[in-house]
């Protein structure tokens, strides 16, 4: 394998680590504001910080998705 593709599949690595603890922060903000709906509190702000959490997670696979092109553009030969 070639430094720039090992380099790749390092990112790739921690891309996908960090895609798992932002679907585990999603997971569990939407149980809590099941929680707090359920229980009959306001939901705003943790609606708010789900949403976050949700836009943090798609930057993530966008970026981890850019990473498998980058891997692929090596295993064709094209850089």
């Amino acid at each position: 394998m070639s430094p720039e593709r090992d380099a790749q599949l390092k990112q790739l690595a921690e891309a996908e680590a960090h895609i798992a603890e932002a679907e585990r922060a999603v997971t569990e903000q939407m149980a809590q504001v099941e929680a707090l709906r359920l229980a009959g509190h306001d939901t705003a702000m943790a609606e708010r910080e789900l949403t976050a959490f949700q836009e943090t997670l798609a930057v993530l696979q966008d970026h981890r998705a850019t990473i498998v092109k980058a891997i692929e553009k090596i295993d064709a030969g094209l850089t």
